[in-house]
């Protein structure tokens, strides 16, 4: 009989991430918004002409708020609502499967990226808490948010399969499917395609004809959803400032592991865009370094794609919504996985420089995961009194309490919910009139 082999003492237990991702669960179910608040009655409408066999007539193709795509996200809501009867647990639920998935190949990245380099066991454990941050609650508890995990899994599965030794034409027609999707759930998503450009460039080993042949279903789809987004959205906002769109981006992915910490973020972030340019030196010629890079360049595009929306009208500091979270981490695995590679046998600079910057690195990721959680709890413990309120004092609803739920989308909101009462959904489930 053959003698079984020793499990590889650097790798984590199987169970590991399959736990990790049920306490995900758990926590997603637990901090879970109780009713359709802010963006999320938008919905309402949708789903009214869906019910009505008119959905092609509704917002469903259309941008929302004239800035993203959420045409996927809007797929799975109308079925999640169904499914629930108009609770959202199912909704988040939903987005923890996406999110899920996106954990699952971001761990085949990590495999992939570290093979043979005898990576320690505690730098796993680290990209284990930095893939399933608590820093993702902010969209797994806000069921609207599946369109967040969505376009993450949309870019970051092209990445895995472009990344793979040897991907076949199949698999890059299912990576430009899935970055289609991604950007059909956020139009952030755009930023994978010129991050799946350079990757087929970079594949030195391949002739010309076979990377153009690669490239172009992604230069194709690409132009094709740029063409759609910038007609759709008409007259584009002026440019804003160098200076302003930077320290935006610094922010945004700053606030992955400093958000409770703003003044610092910005500084983190660039310092570690400086030592990840001379790690992707160093590991120039190491295809492994590959997926690393990619993974910090689509968060650095989401970054700068969403300053180039966002900053003129609220601010470098809207950088720091704690929203954005899901996206910086994406910038600060790669920024983990390539420092590693690149410094874990440089021996006294390693010890003297690079450990203690990564050790720092993650201490305040996990500092910054107990801020978001805090401010995950802070969120639901608010929507469970907007629920009692509304079901409280409907039909006679507070200005006040509309515009804390709903923000400027207060004035719909009184008719958005009517319809929610009539038909039994959250936050009336309890209570509705069978007649209604």
């Amino acid at each position: 009989m053959a003698a079984r082999l020793a499990p590889d003492p650097l790798t984590l237990p199987a169970w590991a991430l399959p736990m990790a991702l049920c306490a995900l669960l758990a926590a997603t179910l637990w901090l879970h918004l109780p009713l359709m608040l802010w963006d999320h009655i938008d919905l309402v409408p949708i789903l009214d002409a869906w019910r009505h066999g008119e959905l092609a007539a509704s917002q469903f193709w259309r941008l929302h708020d004239g800035s993203h795509f959420h045409s996927a996200a809007y797929a799975v809501l109308l079925a999640t609502t169904w499914a629930s009867g108009g609770r959202p647990w199912l909704d988040c639920v939903a987005g923890w499967a996406f999110c899920a998935l996106l954990a699952w190949t971001l761990w085949r990245i990590v495999d992939a990226g570290w093979r043979g380099a005898a990576v320690a066991r505690g730098w796993r454990w680290a990209m284990l808490g930095l893939i399933v941050h608590p820093g993702q609650l902010a969209n797994l508890q806000w069921g609207w948010q599946v369109a967040v995990f969505i376009s993450l899994l949309g870019a970051v599965a092209p990445i895995r399969l472009l990344t793979l030794e040897l991907p076949t034409h199949a698999l890059n027609l299912a990576g430009v499917l899935l970055a289609a999707l991604g950007v059909l759930g956020f139009s952030t998503t755009l930023a994978v395609f010129p991050v799946a450009l350079a990757l087929i460039v970079m594949r030195g080993e391949w002739a010309w004809s076979r990377r153009f042949g690669f490239a172009l279903p992604w230069l194709l789809v690409g132009a094709g959803l740029v063409a759609w987004l910038l007609a759709a959205r008409g007259q584009s906002a002026p440019l804003p400032g160098m200076g302003v769109l930077a320290l935006y981006a610094l922010n945004y992915l700053g606030g992955g592991v400093l958000r409770f910490a703003e003044e610092l973020a910005p500084w983190w972030a660039a310092l570690a865009l400086l030592a990840a340019a001379h790690a992707a030196w160093r590991c120039r010629h190491r295809p492994q370094a590959r997926a690393w890079l990619a993974l910090m360049a689509f968060a650095v595009g989401c970054a700068l794609l969403t300053a180039l929306g966002r900053v003129a009208s609220f601010g470098a500091a809207h950088g720091f919504v704690t929203r954005y979270a899901s996206f910086a981490l994406v910038f600060w695995i790669g920024w983990l996985g390539l420092m590693v590679l690149a410094w874990r046998d440089a021996g006294p600079v390693w010890r003297r420089w690079v450990r203690p910057l990564l050790g720092a690195t993650l201490v305040f990721a996990a500092a910054n995961g107990l801020h978001l959680g805090k401010k995950a709890w802070t969120t639901h413990q608010r929507a469970v009194v907007y629920a009692e309120q509304i079901r409280a004092q409907y039909p006679h609803l507070d200005d006040a309490l509309l515009a804390q739920a709903y923000g400027e989308r207060a004035a719909v909101a009184r008719e958005r919910l009517a319809l929610l009462r009539q038909w039994g959904f959250a936050p009336f489930d309890r209570d509705a009139a069978p007649g209604d």
